[in-house]
């Protein structure tokens, strides 16, 4: 025990170095990106930047996984923040929401908003939606709880009521219409079957592979209780 506070202190010593690295490309990213948005968007009009056309619609697609795998799961995970987590997350949706409404009533062209469907906002938020919500519980869905099934359920049911509506009242807005089985597919395979099944299931395989592993300097078979050990002798 008396050598555990010196491995402490120079595993931290030795990731030092990186984390600093790791701080420095990150500050440089940031400073490359806000002159690149200072060119593309401003009096200098640098063409080969492609940020002149370039609307907050189109910025979704690249920073939302991101923003919400990054953002969101840490947030879900701060528990030292206590209702604050509630109060944060809240005001940052609310926001979100408002400028949403705005684009479309006021309507807000730099957002680029306009013209889409519900389709085309479920094909742009469904897979970061799910990351960082699997992300928040570790991708542990035994930690998944009532009121979240709830929350669930009525997305659910939602979609499903917009769906009927989209095929059967010609509720353009909502884009279903002339969407396939194949598209539906297409739409949901990969939001909702990877994170949902394929990667539950392959963190469960780790942890039980690992929980059955045996510990540093014990033999392969320590783990095994007596009675089985001496049952197969038996055998």
């Amino acid at each position: 025990m008396a050598h555990a506070a010196p491995r402490a202190d120079t595993e931290r010593d030795s990731r030092r170095p990186v984390r600093m690295g790791l701080a420095v490309v990150g500050v440089c990213l940031v400073i490359a990106l806000g002159v690149a948005l200072y060119g593309g968007y401003g009096p200098d009009d640098w063409a080969w930047t492609g940020f002149e056309h370039a609307q907050l619609w189109d910025w979704l697609h690249v920073l939302l996984l991101p923003i919400a795998f990054g953002a969101v799961a840490i947030l879900i995970r701060a528990e030292e923040l206590g209702a604050w987590r509630a109060v944060i997350g809240g005001a940052c949706l609310g926001v979100f929401i408002a400028v949403v409404i705005a684009g479309y009533t006021v309507p807000w062209d730099w957002t680029g908003f306009v013209g889409n469907t519900v389709w085309d906002w479920l094909e742009l938020v469904l897979l970061p939606l799910t990351l960082s919500i699997l992300a928040g519980f570790q991708f542990d869905v035994r930690a998944v709880r009532g009121h979240h099934l709830f929350f669930i359920s009525a997305f659910v049911v939602s979609i499903a009521v917009l769906a009927i509506g989209g095929y059967t009242q010609g509720w353009d807005w909502t884009g279903f219409e002339g969407n396939t089985l194949f598209d539906w597919l297409e739409l949901l395979f990969l939001p909702v079957v990877i994170p949902l099944v394929v990667i539950p299931l392959v963190v469960a395989l780790r942890q039980h592979l690992h929980h059955e592993e045996p510990a540093e300097g014990e033999p392969a078979g320590a783990g095994a209780e007596p009675g089985a050990e001496r049952s197969g002798r038996a055998g």
